[in-house]
């Protein structure tokens, strides 16, 4: 009987995550939304399993989850056609995380009576959109190219700034301030992410296509992924951030026709690899969820404003900067706002090295990622109305996979 719920669970999870990412291209409800409510239901509400089972896990699953999904991020990113729209992605990133890490430090000081040092990483957690969601979302979204790259562009930056920041203002000493612990921090960071993700992607592209082809290459790929992100980590550098700058490498340096054939099946593989732990991650993160006291019910109205005064003020700004469309195309930079998987890492993140003085922000986190991901099914509504028409691709800004397989089904 417990070999049958061990095996049994995890072959119900997945058959239900992959119904449940086809009924979103129909439905266009977030897949997210479906695994959270499956971990809740079958944690919090009826029960059968035991939240303190997977605390442990968490972190681990939601780590991974996001050395995947940048990998694969990088793998996809073409910088040819990113460069022209990467300003307006800049900007918004900029405005908004910017916006929201301000104006939810301020009513985390006002309604929570927080440490400043608290109220910038209840800021920092909150303030970047999810890729995890973004991405997936607008491939079901009827939505012109320009604005897709633009919002990609933004969960993809948002989520490292968010890593970086928060990692630095756990990292800064006491006897610095919290700008001169940040901006050294942020150097060192950046700097060994870019040397090690530029050199190691060079002199990987030069070995996989003699590896390719060998049993278990993809295998091999993922270790050495990983591997990236733990010498990262190891030399005081963002792991992450060293990942998708050596996805970005592979995928843009000079390609052989065997190397874009072999770099096809690499991105599926990741691509398929990531899909399952981060479907994991978020019925894990259902399992382990806690809903907000009566006492934070305020606290959290004003955060959930403060986040809809913030995006509404970066968009106003950012939308005119977003080339090639109408101005009423660029309603869904609004709605497209989710929170995610790295809102709820850096959340447990936070909790684990600042101790009971945030123990609320879980549960303030899972609130927040739920709530904002309603935000989509609105979005994508209002993208409906205004295109008229369904999911469409702008071949101008194609990602290397797409157009590697646009032209395998050409030919």
């Amino acid at each position: 009987m417990e070999m049958a719920r061990i095996f049994g669970l995890p072959a119900a999870l997945l058959i239900v995550a992959v119904v449940a990412k086809r009924l979103a291209e129909l439905t266009r409800i977030p897949d997210l939304i479906v695994l959270l409510v499956i971990g809740v239901s079958v944690g919090p509400v009826l029960h059968w399993v035991n939240p303190d089972n997977f605390k442990g896990a968490i972190g681990i699953l939601g780590t991974l989850a996001l050395i995947l999904i940048l990998f694969e991020g990088g793998l996809e990113l073409r910088l040819q056609q990113a460069l022209r729209y990467f300003p307006a992605g800049l900007l918004l990133t900029i405005l908004s995380f910017g916006l929201t890490l301000g104006l939810v430090t301020l009513m985390g000081k006002a309604l929570l009576y927080l440490q400043w040092l608290d109220c910038l990483l209840l800021g920092a957690a909150l303030g970047c959109t999810s890729g995890a969601v973004v991405i997936p979302a607008l491939q079901q979204i009827p939505t012109p190219g320009p604005i897709k790259v633009t919002l990609t562009i933004e969960a993809s930056l948002g989520e490292i700034i968010a890593v970086l920041m928060v990692g630095s203002l756990l990292t800064v000493g006491q006897d610095q301030s919290i700008v001169a612990g940040m901006a050294l921090d942020f150097s060192q960071h950046i700097g060994v992410a870019l040397l090690l993700g530029v050199s190691v992607g060079a002199l990987w592209w030069r070995l996989w296509p003699l590896l390719a082809g060998t049993p278990c290459s993809n295998i091999l790929n993922l270790g050495v992924v990983l591997g990236i992100y733990a010498v990262g980590r190891y030399f005081n550098g963002s792991g992450l951030l060293a990942v998708l700058i050596f996805g970005i490498t592979l995928a843009n340096l000079p390609r052989t026709p065997h190397m874009t054939r072999q770099g096809a099946r690499m991105l599926a593989f990741h691509s398929e690899l990531g899909f399952i732990v981060r479907s994991f991650f978020f019925v894990v993160l259902g399992v382990v969820a806690e809903v907000v006291s009566r006492d934070r019910v305020v606290p959290i109205l004003g955060i959930l404003a403060a986040l809809l005064l913030a995006r509404f003020l970066a968009v106003q700004v950012s939308c005119y900067a977003v080339r090639d469309v109408a101005r009423t195309d660029t309603e869904l930079l609004f709605w497209m706002m989710p929170r995610g998987l790295v809102t709820a890492v850096l959340a447990l993140e936070i909790v684990a090295v600042r101790g009971a003085v945030v123990s609320f922000l879980p549960a303030m986190a899972f609130t927040v990622v739920l709530i904002t991901n309603l935000f989509i099914i609105w979005g994508s509504v209002r993208a409906s109305k205004v295109s008229g028409v369904g999911p469409r691709t702008d071949a101008s800004v194609l990602l290397p996979a797409q157009a590697d397989s646009a032209a395998a089904g050409q030919a």
